[in-house]
Parts: C-alpha cells; sequence; structure tokens
C-alpha cells in the first residue's frame, strides 16, 4: 500500500482502510512527496522481507494519486502481482499537475512507464482515472491510446482525482478489498460510475487545462456533451476570469453548484471537490466588488461543508462570523 502527499514520517495512507483486514499488508511512504523515485532498493527491500515472512498466494500493489505512481512503476517493474492504480499521474512535472508541485529533481522519462505498461503484462493492471479532472483525464488519454491487453484495465469515472475518496464512500473500496476477487468494472456500474466521454472532448478538455494552466486561453470547439462535465465548468470559471470576466465565471460556477448538488452522482464526489464551485465563485465574486454575491456564496458554503483555513479566511475578509475552531 503505497501513501499519497502529505503523510508524515511515521504515519501511512489508507493504514486505517486495510489495517482490519484479513491481508498481510507492507505500507510505504515517500515522507519527501517525490513520488517513490529512486527508491526502488529500499522498496524491494521491504516487500521481499514480507514475501520471506508470509509467504503470500498473491501479491497486490495498491495506493492513489502519488501512491498510485508507487504502485504502478513497483508493480510493472516487479511484475510479480496485480495492481490497483487511482489517479496516477503518467507524466510526472507536467504544468498544473500535483507533482509538479512537489519534485525537486527532473521528473522521469514517461516513455519507459508507457513501454512497460504496453508490453506483455504477467498480472492485471487496474488504472481509475477521474474525468471530471483535466489530469486523470491526460492519463485516460494515453492508456486508451495504447494497444489492447487482456490485462491492461482502464476505467473513466464520473468523479474528480480525488476518486478514491469517492469510491470509498459508497462502499465501493470496502467491496473490493475485501477478497480483490470482485470484477472492478461491475463494482463501478453498479454505482453508475463508469463516464463516458469521447476521445475528442477528452483531448479538448484536457487542452484547455493545459492552457489554463500555463496562464493561456486557447481557442477550442467545445460540444455540448463536455459542456456537461464539471470539471470543464470549473476551467471555464477560470477562463472568464483570464479573459477579465471574473463575474461570469462566478456566475457559472454558482450554477455549477446547483447541478452537483443535485445531480445524483455527481453529488457523491469527496466534499473538498464539491465546495470549490462555492468557494471559487466567492473569491470571482470579490475581485469584482460584488461582496453581497460572495457573501451569499460562502454562506452556502458554510452551510453546506466542514469549515477550513481557506474558508476563515475568506469569511474574515467578508465579515462573516464563524464558531471558533474545535
Amino acid at each position: 500500500m503505497f501513501s499519497q502527499v502529505r503523510i508524515p514520517s511515521g504515519k501511512f495512507g489508507l493504514e486505517r482502510l486495510f489495517i482490519k483486514t484479513q491481508h498481510a499488508c507492507v505500507f510505504l511512504n515517500d515522507t519527501v512527496s517525490q513520488w517513490y523515485l529512486d527508491a526502488e532498493r529500499e522498496i524491494d527491500q521491504a516487500i521481499d522481507l514480507a514475501i520471506a515472512q508470509e509467504q503470500p498466494e498473491r501479491i497486490i500493489y495498491y495506493g492513489a494519486s502519488m501512491g498510485a505512481y508507487g504502485a504502478l512503476i513497483t508493480g510493472l517493474r516487479r511484475q510479480d502481482g496485480e495492481i490497483y492504480a487511482f489517479s496516477p499521474e503518467l507524466e510526472l512535472g507536467t504544468a498544473g499537475t500535483k507533482s509538479a508541485e512537489y519534485l525537486a529533481r527532473p521528473a522521469p522519462d514517461k516513455l519507459e512507464l508507457l513501454d512497460r505498461l504496453a508490453g506483455d503484462l504477467r498480472h492485471p493492471v487496474h488504472l481509475l482515472f477521474g474525468l471530471f479532472d483535466w489530469v486523470d483525464t491526460c492519463g485516460y488519454l494515453v492508456v486508451q491510446r495504447l494497444s489492447e491487453s487482456e490485462n491492461l484495465n482502464c476505467y473513466g469515472i464520473a468523479g474528480p482525482h480525488a476518486l478514491h475518496d469517492q469510491l470509498y464512500t459508497l462502499n465501493t473500496i470496502r467491496q473490493l478489498i475485501k477478497t480483490f476477487q470482485r470484477d472492478m468494472a461491475e463494482l463501478l456500474a453498479d454505482k453508475n460510475l463508469l463516464y463516458s466521454q469521447s476521445f475528442t472532448d477528452c483531448e479538448a478538455f484536457a487542452r484547455l487545462g493545459h492552457a489554463l494552466a500555463c496562464g493561456e486561453v486557447p481557442a477550442l470547439e467545445v460540444s455540448e456533451a463536455l459542456r456537461s462535465n464539471p470539471g470543464y465548468g470549473l476551467l471555464e470559471a477560470e477562463q472568464f476570469a483570464l479573459l477579465g470576466k471574473p463575474y461570469d465565471g462566478a456566475e457559472l460556477l454558482r450554477e455549477w453548484h446547483t447541478t452537483v448538488h443535485e445531480d445524483a452522482v455527481m453529488r457523491t464526489a469527496p466534499k473538498r471537490w464539491r465546495k470549490m464551485f462555492l468557494m471559487r465563485a466567492a473569491e470571482l465574486y470579490l475581485q469584482v466588488g460584488q461582496a453581497s454575491e460572495a457573501r451569499d456564496a460562502l454562506a452556502d458554503c458554510i452551510r453546506l461543508f466542514p469549515v477550513d483555513e481557506a474558508m476563515r479566511e475568506l469569511a474574515s475578509q467578508l465579515d462573516i462570523p464563524l464558531p471558533a475552531p474545535y
């Protein structure tokens, strides 16, 4: 089990999820958030020791976000177990990605990873991408372009980057990890989570996200199907802001909040993603001096979601009283 970012030394991501399972677990953590690069020796030592002690019938590599990359590169390198990777970045260090915020060294060439994915896979590889996130969509596109393989399974999910949290809330994760024998596609279909978006729309979504991350506004023709993606709505609001129309962006985000809140699938996404629509709307209203609209948006956010430090700071700017934190 490979930890995600910001897990302090001595702690491990997902340890509470797996601590009560029947499985023998090895928890790994890259405490300096370098995506498990140049750590092969230490990782192999930990895994080989556990194998010698436990003599397992099978091995599973598992992780989300940064942990998904660790699980993927380790499982593909060792070729001795099944892989479950939730929202891995397949190309590290690209503008607008989480890895770009953390990596202190040059990013590795993605071709080695892709060559292994496209090669002879001895065990199943399950890659899950949130298609409400443009970075995840980039990874989804890359995998979809690879040659078909019996052991390569790629799923586009109606959710954001934090889709592992979403699947946990829906009990899909617990159903999966109990035995690791359930069919992933069936588990996702049972919750209506499999998301169908054309390659053309995925490419437009990814191009817009990357361009905005670089401070650019591309000229794109966008289909109505892509406009129904809430992740595109978040990007479109930022596009309005870059074009000097923050009020239009704020209004769009308020509309999207209502859509997400009322949609049976979208509202299963993690709260920290859903509250972005109202939080960013309040910020954009404030940019154009619309304090009343900003207060309304933030008040709705406070009513619906747990208050965090960013919400407290914005509430202070808008003179909205909040209870003291515990």
